[in-house]
Protein backbone atom coordinates (compact mmCIF):
# COMPACT_ATOMS: atom_id res chain seq x y z
CA UNK A 1 0.00 0.00 0.00
CA UNK A 2 2.66 2.29 0.85
CA UNK A 3 4.12 2.47 -2.72
CA UNK A 4 0.58 3.19 -4.07
CA UNK A 5 0.23 6.23 -1.71
CA UNK A 6 4.41 7.27 -2.76
CA UNK A 7 2.72 7.37 -6.34
CA UNK A 8 0.13 9.18 -5.62
CA UNK A 9 1.21 12.31 -3.23
CA UNK A 10 4.65 12.35 -6.11
CA UNK A 11 1.89 13.13 -9.13
CA UNK A 12 -0.46 15.50 -6.84
CA UNK A 13 2.90 17.52 -5.92
CA UNK A 14 3.42 15.76 -2.64
CA UNK A 15 1.11 18.13 -0.74
CA UNK A 16 -2.40 19.24 -0.63
CA UNK A 17 -5.15 19.50 -3.48
CA UNK A 18 -4.47 17.67 -7.06
CA UNK A 19 -6.78 14.62 -6.60
CA UNK A 20 -10.86 14.47 -7.50
CA UNK A 21 -10.97 10.98 -5.47
CA UNK A 22 -9.28 9.22 -3.51
CA UNK A 23 -10.42 5.32 -2.76
CA UNK A 24 -9.47 4.21 0.97
CA UNK A 25 -9.15 0.75 1.51
CA UNK A 26 -6.94 0.57 4.45
CA UNK A 27 -8.07 3.34 6.41
CA UNK A 28 -6.77 5.06 9.67
CA UNK A 29 -3.45 7.57 8.86
CA UNK A 30 -3.09 5.97 5.36
CA UNK A 31 -6.85 6.86 4.47
CA UNK A 32 -5.95 10.45 5.98
CA UNK A 33 -3.34 11.11 3.98
CA UNK A 34 -5.61 10.08 0.50
CA UNK A 35 -8.08 12.49 2.40
CA UNK A 36 -5.22 15.35 2.42
CA UNK A 37 -4.53 14.57 -1.26
CA UNK A 38 -8.23 15.98 -1.66
CA UNK A 39 -8.68 18.95 -4.08
CA UNK A 40 -11.92 21.62 -3.26
CA UNK A 41 -14.66 19.45 -3.57
CA UNK A 42 -13.63 16.11 -3.93
CA UNK A 43 -14.50 12.59 -2.42
CA UNK A 44 -12.64 10.31 -0.62
CA UNK A 45 -14.60 6.50 -0.96
CA UNK A 46 -13.22 4.61 2.75
CA UNK A 47 -14.17 0.92 2.01
CA UNK A 48 -12.20 -0.71 4.29
CA UNK A 49 -10.40 -0.83 7.47
CA UNK A 50 -6.88 -3.00 7.05
CA UNK A 51 -5.50 -0.64 9.80
CA UNK A 52 -8.13 -1.56 12.36
CA UNK A 53 -10.08 1.38 12.09
CA UNK A 54 -12.17 3.76 9.89
CA UNK A 55 -10.16 6.98 8.28
CA UNK A 56 -11.13 9.43 10.78
CA UNK A 57 -12.39 12.83 9.01
CA UNK A 58 -14.09 15.50 11.50
CA UNK A 59 -17.20 16.97 9.93
CA UNK A 60 -15.97 20.28 10.09
CA UNK A 61 -13.03 19.67 8.38
CA UNK A 62 -14.32 18.04 5.19
CA UNK A 63 -16.90 20.71 5.30
CA UNK A 64 -13.77 23.62 5.19
CA UNK A 65 -12.38 21.32 2.12
CA UNK A 66 -15.88 21.12 0.17
CA UNK A 67 -14.93 17.51 0.55
CA UNK A 68 -17.06 14.81 1.07
CA UNK A 69 -16.27 11.30 2.92
CA UNK A 70 -18.33 8.21 2.33
CA UNK A 71 -18.50 5.04 3.66
CA UNK A 72 -19.72 1.81 2.23
CA UNK A 73 -20.57 0.49 5.53
CA UNK A 74 -20.71 2.97 8.56
CA UNK A 75 -19.91 0.21 11.18
CA UNK A 76 -17.29 -0.27 13.97
CA UNK A 77 -14.41 -3.12 13.31
CA UNK A 78 -15.82 -5.21 15.80
CA UNK A 79 -19.28 -5.29 13.95
CA UNK A 80 -17.00 -5.89 10.71
CA UNK A 81 -15.57 -8.63 12.88
CA UNK A 82 -18.86 -9.96 14.22
CA UNK A 83 -20.55 -10.15 10.46
CA UNK A 84 -17.33 -11.97 9.32
CA UNK A 85 -17.95 -14.48 11.97
CA UNK A 86 -21.16 -14.97 11.20
CA UNK A 87 -20.56 -15.76 7.38
CA UNK A 88 -17.78 -17.84 7.39
CA UNK A 89 -20.23 -19.81 10.04
CA UNK A 90 -22.70 -19.39 6.83
CA UNK A 91 -19.93 -20.59 4.75
CA UNK A 92 -18.89 -23.52 6.92
CA UNK A 93 -22.61 -24.80 7.10
CA UNK A 94 -23.11 -25.01 3.03
CA UNK A 95 -25.63 -22.29 3.20
CA UNK A 96 -22.57 -19.30 1.70
CA UNK A 97 -20.75 -20.57 -1.36
CA UNK A 98 -17.91 -18.16 -3.41
CA UNK A 99 -18.00 -18.80 -7.40
CA UNK A 100 -15.19 -20.30 -7.86
CA UNK A 101 -13.79 -19.01 -11.52
CA UNK A 102 -10.24 -20.66 -11.40
CA UNK A 103 -7.66 -22.80 -9.55
CA UNK A 104 -3.97 -22.36 -9.76
CA UNK A 105 -1.45 -24.97 -8.50
CA UNK A 106 0.27 -22.95 -5.71
CA UNK A 107 3.91 -23.14 -7.87
CA UNK A 108 2.14 -20.86 -10.37
CA UNK A 109 0.94 -18.41 -8.25
CA UNK A 110 3.03 -15.56 -10.04
CA UNK A 111 0.40 -16.68 -12.93
CA UNK A 112 -2.72 -16.32 -11.20
CA UNK A 113 -1.74 -12.71 -9.61
CA UNK A 114 -1.17 -11.85 -13.39
CA UNK A 115 -4.83 -13.28 -14.26
CA UNK A 116 -6.24 -11.10 -11.34
CA UNK A 117 -4.64 -8.05 -12.04
CA UNK A 118 -5.58 -8.35 -16.04
CA UNK A 119 -9.32 -9.08 -15.03
CA UNK A 120 -9.00 -12.19 -17.04
CA UNK A 121 -10.54 -13.73 -14.00
CA UNK A 122 -14.19 -14.79 -12.73
CA UNK A 123 -15.45 -15.01 -9.46
CA UNK A 124 -12.69 -16.13 -6.86
CA UNK A 125 -9.29 -17.45 -7.89
CA UNK A 126 -7.84 -20.57 -5.58
CA UNK A 127 -4.26 -21.62 -4.90
CA UNK A 128 -4.46 -25.15 -4.35
CA UNK A 129 -1.50 -26.91 -2.54
CA UNK A 130 -0.39 -30.19 -2.93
Amino acid sequence: MTSTVVEVVDWSGGGAGGLDVAFDGVGGAMGRSAFDLLDRGGRLVSFGLASGSWTQVPDEVAKERGATVVRSLTRSPEQLRELTRRALAEAAAGRLRPVIGQRFPLDLAADAHAAIQSRRTLGKTLLEVG
